[in-house]
C-alpha cells in the first residue's frame, strides 16, 4: 500500500471512528455493509501506519531510551513496539479525556485497541 492512500484511509478512519468516541458523536448513518466494509479497509490501514511507526522505532531505537506515544492516532503503537521488544519502556498519552464505557463500547476493535494501550509501561 503506497503511503499516500494509507494517510488518506487514516484520516477517514480517525474522522468517522476515534473522533466519535472522543468528542461524543454519533455514527454516519449508511449502509450496514457498506459501513462494515470500509471500516474493516479503514482498519487495516489504521493498524497498518501503527506497524510502520513500530518499524521506524525499532529501527532507532537504543537500550534504555524511554519512546513516548501520543494521541489516538497511535494508539496501537505500544503493542506493536512490545512485540518487538518487551523491555522497552513505552508510554502511552492521551490528549483528550478517554471516552466513557457506553461510547467505547460502540467500536467494533475496542478490545483491540485497549489491549494495545495497556500494552504501555504508563499510560496517561
Amino acid at each position: 500500500m503506497q503511503g499516500s492512500l494509507i494517510g488518506v484511509q487514516i484520516l477517514h478512519c480517525l474522522e468517522l471512528l476515534l473522533s466519535m468516541l472522543l468528542k461524543y458523536l454519533g455514527l454516519p448513518q449508511e449502509d450496514h455493509l457498506a459501513t462494515t466494509r470500509n471500516f474493516k479497509s479503514q482498519f487495516e490501514a489504521y493498524t497498518k501506519a501503527n506497524q510502520c511507526f513500530a518499524d521506524v522505532v525499532s529501527k532507532h531505537y537504543e537500550e534504555g531510551d524511554a519512546v513516548w506515544c501520543h494521541d489516538y492516532h497511535l494508539m496501537f503503537l505500544p503493542k506493536y513496539l512490545k512485540e518487538r521488544n518487551s523491555d522497552m519502556k513505552v508510554g502511552w498519552f492521551l490528549h483528550t479525556p478517554f471516552p466513557s464505557s457506553e461510547i467505547h463500547r460502540m467500536l467494533p476493535s475496542r478490545s483491540e485497541l485497549l489491549k494495545s494501550v495497556l500494552s504501555a509501561d504508563l499510560v496517561g
